[in-house]
């Protein structure tokens, strides 16, 4: 460690160790810039900017791996949506050159599907001023592309995306600059809200696999940075258990997550809590990318000739069949009752608080991504914190139930096969426990007072009876593949835990469904908004976050 010259002559050897070489580590840890900041904006703003400058151009230019082969006349006037855009590449070039330059390193790109979303990006970046390329001898790692793959047939196209972008002459010399590091944002959220619980956690499993195996034939080093919400429908669930989970040898020791602020200060308020979480994510790390257990394991088995793997995370052919038999099952019913059926969004918005989003500031972003009232316009997070505030949590068990009792039904020994998966394999243990605990927060008698709210009763009881049968099946699978009498039977704490905060989280929504049916009759009378009724509706939803330990 470096020391104080002055303070060790002085015979001040304690106040150096104490002080200084706690900050000097510190400065050499984090830059004198502390954090990093990534820039985050959606395909289609990157899309349409390129569309209206290449309209307006005077001499002809060409759009390749982000390089203009001619001047660029841009147009009088832009629209405003295009104004930003540029501006916000002006603002991290005069950032980057004004302070430390690796304080902006990743911009990702939200609904990347094809690699030439990618280029663009890099495209506009120059003609905003950022140097892209990494240059070493002025210490700048320049901007770095992330693609954030949100959709299921995003996701599973992801990796041949990826292969065409690294293998490509245009975009070899920028990995060159980066030291071939690249990095690859996956979307938990949207790919629940798009394909089901099983379906999304399967797809990202299998494109996190593939994208490594991409990365190895490229020579690319990748870190994979996860989007995973507080809740069980958004990728929540323990971290240690996330981790281990992860594809065997598809673990490089580096990844991102992203933590919400109600996950924040739950694991890291404290100092022992922060200690502690911080210990679980690097034991799971290193027991990721060792996975001890796997070798003593393939050990015995040279012995015995006998192998099945326990808890290593290694994954057997009729797992990996079992788990697209499964997703394939679950989606299909999930796409059928919840995205392809238009009463299923007409009873989301009336019997939930997801308008009310935007009074209680919880949100990071608006509920929808336009002014359009579809399922599609939606945002993945008030979906999510929908039906968590109703006590519905659809997102994190429906097609689960079905999936599961079609799988028992038409495969010989198929509960036994789903008991030993949910024993011995990572993934399925994985998801069995997060829908586990989410179905022991849900409560359909409290869901029915919200239900009540849908306008059009043959609606409401056609949706609510869809959604309540479907959560009885799964209840009933999940207790008959964890072998329990109830849920959480072999995780006492948490089971206690919930149990002591309902009765204080029971009344607030009892409190929320009158205010909402209040506020809903006092707008069709045509009065204005009260802003003393938001408010105590903003003091339920947070009220009732707090009790439940999510917001969505």
């Amino acid at each position: 460690l470096f020391r104080s010259t002055s303070l060790i002559e002085n015979h001040g050897h304690r106040l150096a160790q104490m002080l200084i070489d706690p900050l000097l580590m510190e400065v050499r840890t984090y830059g004198l810039h502390l954090q990093t900041l990534d820039i985050r904006q959606h395909v289609r703003h990157h899309t349409a900017a390129i569309a209206e400058i290449t309209a307006w151009q005077t001499q002809d230019s060409t759009i390749e791996a982000g390089k203009q082969t001619q001047t660029l006349h841009l147009p009088p006037a832009l629209t405003p949506q295009t104004t930003e855009v540029l501006n916000t590449f002006r603002s991290i070039a005069e950032f980057k050159q004004t302070y430390a330059p690796e304080s902006i390193q990743q911009y990702v790109i939200s609904g990347a599907t094809v690699a030439k979303d990618i280029l663009d990006v890099l495209w506009l970046a120059r003609l905003g001023g950022v140097k892209v390329e990494g240059d070493a001898a002025l210490g700048d790692p320049g901007l770095h592309p992330v693609p954030l793959f949100e959709y299921i047939e995003d996701l599973q196209n992801a990796p041949a995306v990826m292969r065409q972008l690294w293998t490509s002459d245009a975009y070899k010399p920028l990995l060159a600059s980066w030291n071939y590091k690249q990095e690859v944002m996956l979307g938990y959220s949207d790919s629940n809200k798009d394909g089901g619980m099983i379906t999304s956690t399967w797809e990202i499993y299998k494109a996190h696999r593939a994208l490594h195996e991409a990365a190895r034939d490229c020579g690319v080093h990748l870190r994979l940075f996860h989007g995973r919400g507080g809740t069980v429908g958004r990728g929540g669930g323990p971290t240690h258990r996330a981790i281990f989970a992860q594809p065997i040898d598809s673990f490089t020791g580096e990844l991102r997550l992203t933590e919400q602020g109600e996950v924040l200060n739950w694991k890291y308020s404290d100092v022992v809590l922060a200690e502690r979480n911080l210990e679980l994510m690097i034991a799971a790390s290193l027991d990721a990318i060792a996975r001890p257990d796997a070798e003593i394991q393939r050990a015995e088995a040279d012995k015995s000739q006998l192998y099945a793997p326990h808890l290593t995370g290694e994954i057997l052919p009729a797992w990996e069949a079992a788990l697209d038999e499964l997703s394939a099952t679950s989606c299909a019913f999930y796409r059928k009752h919840i995205i392809d059926n238009p009463d299923t969004f007409t009873y989301f918005e009336q019997s939930t608080p997801v308008a009310e989003l935007e009074h209680a500031r919880l949100g990071s972003r608006p509920s929808k991504r336009s002014a359009k009232k579809s399922m599609a316009d939606l945002r993945a997070i008030p979906w999510v914190f929908g039906w968590m505030q109703s006590r519905q949590l659809v997102p994190a068990y429906f097609g689960v139930g079905h999936a599961l009792q079609q799988f028992i039904q038409q495969n010989p020994d198929g509960l036994a096969q789903l008991q030993t998966m949910a024993r011995d394999f990572p993934l399925f243990l994985d998801i069995i426990r997060n829908v586990e605990v989410a179905l022991a927060k849900a409560d359909f008698g409290i869901a029915r007072l919200y239900a009540s709210l849908v306008e059009d009763e043959a609606l409401r009881d056609r949706v609510f009876a869809t959604l309540e049968e479907e959560f009885n099946l799964t209840h009933r699978m999940i207790l008959a593949i964890t072998q329990q009498s109830r849920l959480l039977e072999k995780n006492a704490v948490l089971e206690r835990s919930i149990r002591l905060r309902n009765p204080y989280v029971d009344p607030m929504s009892l409190i929320q469904v009158e205010l909402i049916r209040r506020k809903r009759e006092a707008t069709k009378a045509g009065r204005p908004e009260d802003p003393e009724l938001n408010r105590a509706i903003s003091a339920t939803i947070n009220g009732i976050s707090a009790g439940l330990r999510n917001t969505g």
